[in-house]
């Protein structure tokens, strides 16, 4: 597959499931059923029609300027990632896990230990282009295990984090396998027979939804994509039905799906992106630079961000979110 469409398609992808999830994120399966008519009406402000994105794409796109800034040196990987996190603290991020906002308050000290001991999914979140940009599974492993514990040290993370980025490698490098070698593939990687066992039995919890645990999230996305492997939307509708922390679940799912489909089902429905920079065009960008670092294992300098823009927008995010929680004050309850 080609690396330039498959990275943008995990990017776009990634962005579409968070968008879809983002209205509904913490919130029950009963009570999505009662306020929302349609499960899939992704418009974070209503009277806008416009889409926005939360922290799960952030960090997804830092990793790849991440791995731009390093050309995937181990120990330049992490510095770089750990630089782009520092800034986007800078800039005011909302919805901030606790676990990541600690990691990165130490970065800041220049703490050499910067990862918490936490099971939440921060990792898991930006690894889905890892799968992408990897040559071979051992690279893979080396930058998830970086990624992840420069903000989550418990092994659980690191374990829930592979097997995302496992997937995600399989659709870039072996997209022909069957969905159950996948699965195989991906399960005889993972050391942690809780995990295993959670990925092949999970059921939803019918009343909370999903939580931030990584061992819910990571087993409820594998289920998905199980099943809605080839139905991107569905596999997204499904998600949110669930309910719970619907942002990252479906964030996750659409950045292993959009490896196959994103440029084919997601373009088309990117909507209206309230973003100044988080934009198909900037990802469709940093997906040809990374190609092109990947080619010549030659660092650049990634495209990033306007800092002000993203400071007023997240400052625009926030209000909006704080008016969603208001509505959910409202009945039906």
């Amino acid at each position: 597959m080609n690396l330039q469409s498959a990275l943008y398609g995990s990017l776009l992808g990634t962005a579409v499931g968070d968008a879809y999830g983002l209205p509904f994120e913490g919130m029950k399966p009963q009570r999505i059923r009662k306020i929302f008519k349609r499960k899939t009406d992704y418009h974070l402000i209503p009277f806008m029609h416009g889409a926005m994105v939360s922290d799960d794409t952030e960090h997804a796109t830092m990793a790849v300027q991440a791995y731009i800034r390093s050309a995937g040196q181990p120990e330049k990987f992490q510095q770089a990632l750990q630089s782009h996190l520092r800034w986007w603290l800078a800039r005011l991020p909302a919805g901030i896990g606790l676990a990541t906002l600690r990691s990165i308050v130490k970065m800041w000290f220049r703490l050499p230990e910067t990862g918490v001991f936490s099971a939440g999914n921060g990792g898991a979140m930006r690894v889905a282009v890892l799968g992408v940009l990897a040559r071979d599974v051992d690279e893979l492993k080396q930058l998830v295990k970086i990624s992840t514990r420069v903000t989550h040290t418990d092994p659980k993370a690191e374990q829930g984090a592979l097997t995302i980025a496992l997937l995600a490698w399989v659709e870039t490098h072996q997209s022909d396998w069957a969905t159950m070698q996948v699965m195989d593939f991906v399960l005889s990687h993972i050391q942690d027979n809780d995990l295993i066992e959670r990925i092949k039995n999970f059921q939803p919890n019918p009343r909370k939804g999903v939580s931030g645990y990584i061992y819910e999230t990571v087993p409820a996305v594998c289920q998905i994509w199980q099943q809605h492997r080839h139905e991107p939307i569905l596999g997204l509708q499904k998600l949110i039905e669930w309910g719970g922390d619907t942002d990252t679940t479906c964030a996750i799912f659409g950045g292993v799906v959009g490896i196959r489909y994103g440029q084919t089902v997601f373009d088309g429905i990117a909507g209206a992106w309230c973003e100044p920079m988080l934009h198909p065009d900037y990802w469709q960008k940093l997906a040809t630079q990374a190609s092109q670092v990947q080619k010549t294992a030659q660092p650049q300098k990634p495209l990033v961000w306007a800092n002000i823009l993203i400071l007023l927008r997240n400052v625009f995010f926030t209000m909006i979110v704080l008016a969603h929680g208001f509505r959910r004050l409202l009945p039906p309850y």
